[in-house]
């Protein structure tokens, strides 16, 4: 039963609590210690509230019985270590950050306000600066369908915790991929939404590149969780009226898409087979897929991508600290303060290179009636999560070295079109039993066409994980 519970969705749990089956206490309890025998082994929780989230899950049981249920009442959630809670403690991986909030992020209000149940704080790299999540505060987190390899990152607790059975719902902010990396490589569902989609902390307005998102082990919850979120927050001025996404969006059925991969032809066999699984799928659904050629160099828009994030952000805090202070930071935030800190002007150079992707999206698809990109979310599957980047600064996919740093991953070019919604979905299981992901992305602020598209690719049911196949975890026997 604690199996049966433990990767139940956010929607089949509310049905149970509505009907009796279950209830917010005993599933909260049962997440909890499955939480505890499974944080030695994956690393992926940085702090367990047990005594709060069995609190608030006694209000949920009371609310249910009194026909008082929120949209997500008694629905564990995991939140991010970046994220605010008050409260929480907030290091972002570092030790050279500690803070105690006092005040929650706006989407942590607004799952509250829903009656969400937070339960866990999942692990971050430090800075969430990159792809995996290891940290010389918090150590090495590791995938539960393979634990030699990364969980991604930098929403990797995240996405570890939804593979384990821990929660249904967390939460993932994503600034170069990180809701969609974890997303990938765990099998779930995760979610970039457009810049001001979500109301942004206070004070990182002006941060277009990075955005909150949800990541989920169903299309369903990835979705409701979204409506939760969505809107603004009197705290921040970034944060959109609310546009609800539809349960029952229309058919594919004439819808054209469009299928790109890198041109350099850079990906491993099984990402690629089970990429165009996935197009096929959607293929049977009733949508033309057409292949198109971007004229990208993601190694290069990538590079764009961080020097312009350091440049905006990062380099002033950074610059901030001793060399003392410095020598307790990660190797590898050592070596991106030293290849991006110096830099200068950078912004403009990063507008310029975006503005010449959209020009080209919209030559080759949106002016062609394209209704959505499908594309990889990465290029491997295989990342070791002890990888240290700054002293293994190749990788290899398909026999061609790489950039061991982003030049695995194909999320970066829609951080840097920032009003663009990007959608990762499971596409199936590589080799090594990690599993694989395509990217669906829409037009700036195309929300409604992306969750259409995922939405009908969801209902295929053309992947197995989380119904008929799931992780080991020998600890729980």
């Amino acid at each position: 039963m604690s199996h049966e519970i433990a990767y139940l969705s956010a929607t089949d749990l509310i049905a149970a609590y509505r009907d009796g089956r279950l209830s917010p206490v005993e599933v909260t309890a049962t997440l909890l210690a499955r939480a505890s025998k499974l944080q030695v082994s994956l690393n992926a929780t940085t702090l367990i509230d047990a005594d709060g989230a069995l609190a608030k899950a006694q209000v949920a049981a009371t609310r249910y019985r009194a026909g008082t249920a929120r949209a997500l009442e008694g629905v564990p959630v995991a939140i991010k270590e970046e994220t605010a809670v008050a409260g929480w403690p907030r290091t972002i991986g570092s030790h050279l950050h500690d803070e105690l909030p006092t005040a929650n992020h706006p989407i942590v209000d607004r799952l509250l306000d829903a009656g969400a149940i937070l339960h866990l704080q999942t692990t971050v790299p430090e800075f969430c600066v990159i792809g995996q999540t290891l940290s010389e505060r918090y150590g090495v987190s590791r995938n539960p369908w393979n634990r030699a390899i990364t969980p991604g990152g930098s929403s990797g607790g995240s996405g570890a915790v939804l593979a384990a059975g821990l929660a249904p719902l967390a939460t993932g902010s994503d600034m170069a991929g990180s809701t969609r990396i974890p997303s990938a490589l765990n099998g779930v569902y995760g979610y970039k939404p457009p810049f001001g989609r979500l109301a942004s902390t206070p004070h990182e307005e002006l941060f277009a590149f990075a955005v909150e998102g949800p990541l989920a082990r169903s299309f369903d919850d990835l979705r409701l969780m979204q409506n939760v979120m969505q809107g603004p927050h009197p705290a921040s001025y970034s944060g959109m009226p609310a546009s609800p996404l539809p349960d029952d969006p229309p058919g594919l059925g004439g819808v054209r898409l469009a299928l790109a991969l890198p041109k350099n032809g850079i990906i491993c066999p099984d990402n690629e087979r089970n990429l165009r699984a996935a197009a096929a799928a959607l293929e049977q659904a009733g949508a033309i897929v057409e292949e198109v050629t971007l004229d990208w160099d993601v190694g290069r828009i990538s590079d764009v991508l961080i020097e312009a994030i350091f440049g905006l952000y990062f380099a002033e805090y950074l610059e901030g600290f001793s060399a003392a202070q410095k020598a307790r930071a990660t190797p590898y935030l050592r070596w991106l303060m030293d290849r991006y800190c110096g830099r200068r002007n950078a912004i403009m150079g990063a507008a310029i290179l975006a503005s010449e992707m959209h020009h080209e999206m919209v030559a080759k698809l949106w002016q062609r009636g394209m209704t959505a990109l499908l594309c990889p979310t990465l290029l491997c599957s295989d990342l070791p999560a002890d990888l240290e980047i700054s002293e293994v600064r190749e990788w290899s996919i398909a026999g061609h070295s790489v950039d061991s740093y982003l030049g695995w991953v194909w999320t970066t070019p829609f951080n840097l079109l920032s009003r663009t919604p990007a959608l990762a979905v499971p596409t199936g299981l590589a080799a090594n039993g990690v599993p694989t992901s395509m990217q669906i992305v829409g037009a700036p602020f195309c929300d409604e066409d992306v969750f259409r598209v995922g939405h009908h690719y969801a209902r295929m049911g053309t992947v197995e994980l989380y119904r008929n196949t799931f992780p080991s975890l020998p600890e729980l026997g």
